[in-house]
């Protein structure tokens, strides 16, 4: 399986956009799952969706084993303040 991490990390030093879903937000999984059905459809690699379903299934072991983890996304009073500069 890739390594997420790396991924972010190499998006953030060539200053390229990336979109993180964590394993505490409460659609991740139902997001990742509608990214993997648009990337089949559109002719994605098959190692990718084998790797894009590892990370699916990675996420929903976790929020199975973490369920008191799991809270639906919200910006922080710091990030609201943030947006509007």
């Amino acid at each position: 399986m890739k390594d997420q991490k790396a991924i972010l990390i190499k998006c953030i030093k060539n200053d390229e956009p990336a979109f993180v879903i964590a394993g505490h937000d409460a659609f991740a999984v139902k997001t990742m799952e509608a990214y993997y059905n648009i990337a089949k459809e559109n002719g994605a690699d098959q190692d990718f969706l084998e790797d894009m379903q590892l990370v699916i299934d990675e996420m929903k072991l976790f929020q199975e084993q973490e369920p008191e983890k799991i809270r639906i996304p919200k910006l922080k009073e710091f990030e609201k303040k943030s947006r509007h500069n």
